[in-house]
């Protein structure tokens, strides 16, 4: 019995030093040598590389207008290279960019520029999960005096690393907007 258990030690050191023969499943069929078998690691989330655009002079492929505001996408603009949607919004109507589900993992912020037409128009920005606004958005003041940079961090929006159907600029009151311009979206 004590013979039977020093052979299985030897057995069990000769394993750990890797120098016991390989069972036939782990042995390589056309060498006489042994094959590690390490399990697959599961694949990580697809990250971004770069800049999603949504749009610029029109929208990107898998990008859709879902608008219930009356919106022209594409409008030309004499002596602009810029092709902005045009939004006119009644109360709570919304430009509406729609995608099928998607990841927005390696993104961090959402990027637009806008002009108002009127000063002191009010919008807000929001994320749309599965056909929904996500939280209270993030509110914007329109101006009349020129193109207004926004950056709204996706954290805000409650969707980091969520995955979402698209995004509203959306009337944030119950009157009727000036109509207002919206162009350069892309996710970053």
């Amino acid at each position: 019995m004590k013979m039977l258990i020093r052979a299985g030690g030897l057995l069990a050191l000769l394993c750990m030093a890797g120098l016991a023969p390989a069972a036939d499943k782990n042995k390589d069929k056309n060498q006489d040598q042994m094959v590690t078998v390490t399990p697959e690691k599961p694949a990580a989330a697809p990250t971004a590389t770069g800049p999603m655009v949504i749009y610029d002079t029109a929208l990107k492929s898998g990008w859709q207008n879902w608008s219930w505001a009356k919106t022209e996408l594409s409008l030309e603009v004499p002596g602009a290279a810029r092709k902005p949607i045009k939004v006119e919004a009644g109360p709570w109507q919304a430009l509406y960019v729609q995608h099928e589900a998607m990841s927005t993992a390696g993104y961090k912020q959402l990027h637009l520029l806008i002009q108002g037409t009127a000063p002191d128009g009010l919008v807000r920005i929001l994320a749309i999960v599965n056909g929904k606004p996500v939280g209270e958005g993030h509110q914007v003041k329109l101006g009349n005096s020129g193109w207004t940079r926004v950056v709204t961090p996706l954290a805000e929006l409650g969707v980091e690393n969520q995955s979402i159907d698209g995004f509203w600029v959306q009337n944030a009151t119950a009157a009727p907007l000036p109509k207002f311009y919206v162009t350069e979206i892309r996710l970053e």
